[in-house]
């Protein structure tokens, strides 16, 4: 893992006044979200990033109004100041968050979303080895991709992680620098995520998956501030969400750590107990959907440098065993088992030993890595594009002989829509056009998964 490259830089803060819910935020506005919080029984937060020196915004939870407190004042000099408040939730609960007149976020929460919004691997990459293009929207294009989301009127957000790719001010190799924010701050984060998800983040909550951009290295201490519960920067692992749904359940786990290898036993011991509570507790009803939300994919494929596929070395599957122990201990405890992951920028859907490859009951890894970070790096195989499907096997210890695999691909920026109650993940792209849909209801045949 590389260094950190940390600056200090002046906050461009523009001072509050009265603001437009549909008009468009300059780096200092202030901006409201709610979220899902970590553990057994996580609550509902609403937060708000104000300028410092601002007071913290009124709060409304169903009609009755008090005022938000600061997450951690510790932190505002570096971060900003975030304001928050927290109430279980029951069936349903109306929020409204204002500051003066201005209405930051007005949501309607319900236990029982119908349209989830997936995305992941949002941010701009900057290191000193390549730059992105953070200023045109063809290279770097998540604030129109988060407006064709908010367009969609989604009941539920869930990100897979990959925020923060800020490290440096430009390419090494670029004489003519003209250094934007970057570094694990204020002025980075509102520029990579806040600024152009602002039509996005008030619409409904959001779950939010720590990254590998997120560890201890890297972006680690503005993604356990911001969107954070009780988690520190350089923690191995968050503690999981087992958020439970009407006839639904997203389990957040974090993966964020997996390139440290000097880590791993620790990261797979977490794991661990992930399953054991999965099995422990099956669902209400037998075959609910549960989906396993988590930033580094278990099950993928790998290609050679002409896109061809070929086996992923063990040295690469190994260290993440224990992702799969908990995708198997949400199979084998009845539930239809959907694996949601980005890391990959690109799409991937992989059926896992479906009863048409000889298997008995399938998990299905999707990857939806397509939110707007660079994707020179996953191209996909012609033959992978839906309706075209590839079968091939996957390898890791514990499958010597090869798990047969049923795998789709695409490679473009884009998010998807999944409907709770039918499991049809609609993917769009950026402009909100459709290109497929994917049946992830049910266990694969011979037909097409996504078509």
């Amino acid at each position: 893992m590389r260094p950190m490259l940390v600056a200090a830089l002046s906050i461009l803060l523009a001072g509050c006044t009265s603001l437009q819910q549909a008009a468009p935020g300059r780096p200092g506005d202030p901006v409201a979200w709610t979220q899902y919080g970590l553990g057994e029984t996580p609550g509902l937060i609403a937060r708000a990033l104000v300028d410092r020196g601002d007071a913290c915004p009124a709060i409304e939870w169903d009609g009755r109004v008090e005022q938000m407190t600061v997450r951690d004042p510790l932190r505002v000099d570096a971060f900003g100041k975030l304001c928050e408040s927290r109430r279980p939730l029951d069936e349903a609960l109306k929020v409204r968050v204002r500051m003066g007149s201005t209405v930051l976020l007005d949501q309607q929460v319900t236990r029982k979303p119908e349209r989830i919004a997936v995305m992941g691997d949002t941010g701009c990459r900057i290191t000193f080895y390549f730059d992105q293009g953070c200023n045109e929207s063809k290279t770097w294009p998540f604030a129109a991709v988060a407006a064709s989301v908010a367009d969609k009127q989604p009941d539920l957000i869930l990100h897979l992680g990959d925020y923060y790719y800020r490290e440096a001010p430009c390419l090494a190799s670029d004489t003519k620098c003209a250094p934007g924010p970057y570094g694990d701050r204020e002025p980075s984060w509102r520029f990579e995520f806040f600024e152009p998800a602002r039509p996005l983040l008030a619409k409904a909550p959001w779950v939010f998956a720590r990254g590998n951009h997120e560890d201890c290295q890297r972006g680690g201490y503005g993604w356990a501030y911001y969107f954070g519960d009780g988690v520190a920067a350089c923690d191995t692992t968050h503690a999981t969400a087992f958020v439970r749904l009407n006839g639904l359940t997203v389990v957040n786990f974090d993966t964020a750590a997996t390139g440290n290898r000097f880590l791993a036993k620790d990261m797979n011991r977490n794991w661990d107990d992930v399953a054991r509570v999965l099995a422990a507790q099956p669902p209400a009803t037998p075959g609910e959907p549960v989906l396993l939300m988590t930033h580094e994919p278990g099950y993928f494929v790998c290609t050679d440098k002409q896109s061809r596929l070929e086996p992923c070395k063990e040295s690469t599957v190994g260290p993440i065993a224990g992702v799969r122990s908990i995708a198997d201990a949400a199979r084998r405890s009845s539930r239809r088992t959907i694996l949601l992951s980005g890391h990959l920028h690109a799409f991937r859907t992989l059926d896992v030993a479906p009863p048409s490859l000889g298997g008995r009951q399938s998990v299905t890894q999707v990857v939806v890595g397509t939110g707007g970070a660079n994707q020179n790096e996953d191209p996909t195989p012609p033959d992978m594009v839906p309706p075209a499907v590839v079968d091939t096997r996957f390898y890791d210890t514990g499958h010597k002989a090869g798990l047969p695999i049923r795998v789709q691909g695409w490679t473009d920026f884009g998010f998807g829509m999944l409907s709770a109650s039918s499991l049809q993940l609609a993917m769009f792209d950026v402009q909100g056009r459709p290109k497929f849909t994917c049946a992830l209801a049910g266990e694969t045949t011979a037909a097409p998964r996504c078509r």
